[in-house]
């Protein structure tokens, strides 16, 4: 079940970043000439620049972010135990953990790509504060319902 799962994270993972960069592939030649590369989040102008190999940034991201996680969830940061099956699911926890958090990244840029080919388009549409509201909120919750996790884990072994 666990390996399951594992693997139902990874496939999630690896299909947001070919989703990632389907979109900038397609989108990129039906950019107009001036595109969006920065968005106004904290009250900063917005970069506008001359259509460039640039765009690609958030593609680049995820696929550096997917390297970074890949190379975290091998080598899980997990206190020294002397039984080795709760070592095995304090392991599982971490691998688990690094990527379910790389989904909500992986969601957070390609909704910023997408609201990035709206706008350089003219498109009122750009970026939906409530879902990226929700996405950093669950990013941020998995770090405590991860604690959780490995406490309750630990504590069946007591």
């Amino acid at each position: 079940m666990k390996h399951l799962l594992l693997i139902s994270l990874i496939i999630c993972n690896l299909l947001l970043l070919i989703a990632g960069w389907t979109m900038a592939i397609i989108a990129y030649p039906r950019l107009p000439s001036s595109i969006l590369l920065w968005i106004n989040f904290f009250h900063q102008s917005p970069l506008w620049v001359n259509k460039n190999r640039f765009f690609f940034i958030y593609p680049l991201a995820q696929l550096f972010l997917a390297a970074v996680f890949c190379f975290v969830s091998l080598r899980p940061k997990i206190p020294r135990i002397d039984n080795q099956h709760l070592q095995q699911r304090l392991k599982h926890l971490w691998i688990e953990q690094a990527w379910t958090a790389l989904i909500f990244f992986n969601l957070i840029l390609i909704h910023l790509q997408r609201s990035l080919i709206f706008l350089s388009h003219g498109l009122k549409e750009g970026i939906q504060p409530t879902y990226l509201l929700i996405l950093f909120m669950i990013l941020f919750f998995l770090i405590p319902a991860y604690r959780l996790r490995i406490k309750m884990e630990m504590s069946f072994y007591r």
